[in-house]
């Protein structure tokens, strides 16, 4: 690009050259009609001529500069000594010959003195056409050609020039011409002024130019004073434009703006903007295209002042200053400003581009913290509105979208509400690694399946939604449901393990089944409730089936006030087998609802797990069977007490100073306290259960597990963790007398406890013959029906104090089946 810029320039010095020549030569033609110059004349022409190219000052435009000179002090003196020809006749040769001398190089000499002859030539041509006699300032007519010629020379050198530089800097003409104009005005003046003083003092005595070198001095003063001030104004104004162009709040605003100020600041068509890596963001660099246009290129230039500039698809060569942009964490970049040709900014013009870069530099920064705050507002808006581990949107944005698409009104708006069947078990079982892999498949399936304007959300837990907006008729939420389930149905593979998913789906439409979002989640959740009675099933709200599932529902908010008073704790006697003894009790909880009565545990625990009361719950209830056994012991009777915990109390690592508080609140020996927990619990081997078995038995507290051989068994847990008792099932105990399969589980059992060195318990003891086979196994603890049903504190009170014991049974009693147990 540069080449062509170059061969432009060479085409325009030969255009004024040539023009300039035929003007002399037309100039020499005149001049042979006119009187010779005298010597003395004709030596101060030739002395004036390059004195006259002496800059005064000089106005930058990108690389190259728009001299202004003596010319028209020259001009008026040589227009008046002799006649204008010889003035256009001598004027090339020896500007050309000046420049050279000072080693201004061929092109720019040869351009200067055409342009000079030129100029020359047009103020002789209106000097000639005008009359009026030569021009001086003898009289007011001579003055006013001599003015005008003056004028002629002035705009036909600036004119010449600024066409040049235009070209040169691939700039516009008229914007070149625009700047200088001014400065045109004002040398034009002072010079006019100085000629005429000179020609003043010569005329009256010669000595009086002495004077003259002050003079010449204070005039160039009044021109760098003005043009220094000049510059000063526009340099503010520049910079005041750019704070208001600057203004931006994204990146590439500000690179536009900042690039696009630059060049009108430093007249260069050739601006980049270099940016330093951040974030996301690899290093990179914008400039301008020839339309205007920003142009983003990845990496950064060479730090190199000179070098090939390849910008917006454009290879030069050019001269760069490079400006480093700043902040308070390092450097941001910098700002790259290319001329054509080698510069030397003066100390203004560094000062300039330093406040300028300081003032990009702090946009920049600006840019940057408006787009933090943003990008967090939106991370935590996304987070607000999303669930983290699934990335599925939370109720919160389930229940905004839910009321906007009601509020449109548009169809059939349907949510389905899906519940995970199992998901506790998977979860207790292989931790919650295996847990939060089902629950990202599971979410990850449920947006392949719906249409993409539909929305899928999780709730909490294993609960999941999907929000159907749009629906033509309220019977197509109905294929959507089977498909999901479907869609579940394949195994999720987990190191190694194919894991079954499972779930039920509750379906409500709007308008249909609800007129209010708050109505319709109500609603889909009792649909759903009664989906999970069929597992794998999907049902749509029926009102006729809603009053079992509403009084469910109530049940949640009833709950916690219910923890205060309305929760009671009934005891099954626990007795040895050997002695009949009664040596402990069973804890087990009811509801005296204050409306509905004496509710079981399958009524309303559930509800506890569910709606976040676990701790409140298990905390009270263990209250409850500490204060009360307390006031069973007695001197040779330490009788226990047996309270169930869910898994979700064995990852609290509160609950140990819970029960340490609550045995210390009431004053009862840790080992009289014996909790049970299930089977799944004990096999799942996470780090929290086993870490909270490990403070209670610490403490002092039984461990028992309830329910043995029913769920996921881990014998290595009892490898790992000393247990004091294992329950056997009561659907083994059950059919132990008839089947051989149950017999040998529970021997197997018992000889396992006694192996590990903890008690048997045999669950579900429902006549004389089981506890007579059990004794006969050496099954050490037993509880049942047939030994006492669960009854309330003060009955189980009064039965210890009535009755220390129960008649030892005879091993040889009861079933025909019993000679061949073990004695």
């Amino acid at each position: 690009q540069r080449a062509p810029v170059r061969h432009r320039v060479q085409v325009v010095v030969v255009a004024v050259s040539l023009v300039a020549l035929v003007v002399t030569v037309a100039a020499g033609l005149a001049a042979a009609q006119q009187p010779l110059p005298t010597g003395w004349q004709l030596l101060l022409l030739l002395a004036l001529l390059p004195i006259a190219e002496v800059p005064l000052l000089h106005v930058r435009f990108g690389g190259d500069r728009f001299s202004f000179t003596w010319g028209e002090a020259a001009i008026v003196i040589g227009f008046s000594m002799v006649s204008p020809e010889w003035v256009v006749l001598l004027s090339w040769p020896t500007v050309l010959l000046a420049h050279l001398a000072i080693r201004r190089g061929w092109l720019k000499s040869v351009f200067n003195g055409a342009t000079f002859a030129l100029a020359a030539g047009a103020g002789a041509l209106v000097s000639q056409l005008l009359p009026g006699g030569q021009a001086s300032f003898a009289h007011p007519g001579s003055l006013l050609v001599l003015l005008v010629s003056v004028t002629a020379f002035s705009l036909t050198s600036g004119v010449v020039t600024a066409m040049v530089v235009a070209t040169a800097q691939r700039g516009r003409f008229r914007a070149v011409l625009g700047y200088s104009w001014r400065m045109l005005v004002l040398v034009w003046i002072g010079n006019v002024a100085v000629a005429g003083t000179v020609l003043f003092l010569a005329e009256r005595s010669s000595s009086t130019l002495l004077g003259l070198p002050p003079l010449l001095l204070a005039v160039a003063a009044i021109y760098r004073a003005y043009l220094a001030a000049s510059q000063e104004r526009d340099a503010w104004q520049q910079l005041e434009a750019a704070a208001r162009e600057l203004n931006k709040l994204e990146e590439r605003e500000v690179a536009h703006a900042a690039i696009s100020r630059a060049r009108q600041m430093f007249r260069t068509a050739d601006v980049v903007l270099e940016l330093s890596s951040r974030r996301d963001e690899p290093d990179r660099t914008y400039c301008l295209d020839a339309d205007g246009g920003l142009v983003r290129q990845p990496g950064l230039l060479t730090s190199a002042p000179a070098e090939e500039l390849s910008v917006a698809g454009r290879s030069r060569r050019a001269t760069c200053v490079v400006a480093p942009l700043t902040g308070p964490t390092g450097r941001l970049g910098a700002l790259r400003v290319a001329f054509s040709t080698p510069v030397r900014l003066s100390s203004r013009e560094r000062q300039v581009l330093s406040t300028y870069t300081h003032a990009v530099a702090t946009t920049l920064l600006n840019a940057y913290l408006y787009a933090d705050v943003r990008d967090e507002a939106v991370r935590q808006a996304h987070e607000a509105s999303h669930d983290p581990l699934t990335g599925l949107a939370n109720r919160t944005l389930l229940s905004a979208r839910t009321t906007a698409a009601l509020d449109r009104g548009e169809g059939t708006t349907a949510l389905l509400l899906l519940d995970l069947d199992h998901f506790k078990e998977i979860n207790d079982t292989l931790g919650h690694a295996a847990g939060d892999l089902l629950l990202q498949e599971v979410a990850h399936r449920l947006r392949q399946a719906v249409r993409a304007g539909d929305l899928v959300a999780r709730l909490g837990g294993d609960e999941f939604a999907v929000l159907l907006t749009g629906l033509a008729d309220p019977a197509l939420a109905e294929p959507v449901a089977a498909q999901l389930l479907t869609t579940l149905a394949e195994p999720v593979e987990y190191e190694g393990l194919h894991l079954s998913v499972e779930a039920s789906i509750g379906i409500a439409c709007h308008p249909d089944d609800a007129g209010t979002a708050e109505e319709l989640f109500r609603r889909c959740d009792v649909a759903m409730y009664q989906a999970k009675n069929e597992r794998g099933a999907w049902l749509r709200y029926d009102a006729l089936r809603d009053d079992t599932s509403v009084r469910r529902l109530a049940l949640v908010g009833e709950l916690r006030a219910a923890l205060e008073d309305q929760l009671v704790v009934h005891f099954q006697p626990q007795v040895d087998l050997t002695t009949g003894a009664i040596v402990g009790a069973e804890a087990l909880v009811r509801w005296n609802h204050p409306t509905r009565g004496l509710l079981q545990p399958g009524e309303f625990v559930g509800v506890a797990e569910q709606s976040g009361l676990v701790r409140p719950f298990t905390l009270r209830v263990l209250e409850l069977a500490v204060a009360e056994c307390v006031t069973w012991q007695a001197p040779g009777r330490p009788l226990s007490v047996a309270v169930n915990l869910g898994a979700r109390s064995l990852m609290d690592r509160q609950l140990p100073d819970d029960v340490a508080a609550v045995l210390a609140r009431h004053g009862l020996p840790p080992q009289c306290l014996v909790l049970e927990i299930t089977e799944t619990t004990a096999a799942s081997a996470l780090e929290v259960v086993e870490e909270v078995l490990g403070r209670l038995r610490r403490l002092g507290v039984e461990i028992s597990v309830d329910d043995f051989g029913t769920g996921y068994s881990s014998l290595s847990f009892l490898q790992r963790t000393a247990v004091h008792e294992l329950k056997v099932d009561r659907s083994f105990v059950a059919g132990m007398l008839v089947n051989d399969s149950d017999l040998a589980l529970v021997r197997a059992t018992v000889h396992l406890a006694h192996s590990l060195g903890a008690r048997a318990v045999a669950e579900g003891v429902e006549s004389q013959a089981l506890a007579i086979a059990l004794t006969s196994l050496g099954c050490d603890v037993a509880q049942g029906f047939h030994l006492g049903r669960p009854m309330p504190a003060a009955q189980l009170t009064a039965l210890l104090g009535g009755q220390r014991a129960v008649l030892p049974m005879p091993r040889t009693q009861g079933d025909r089946r019993l000679s061949s147990l073990p004695a």
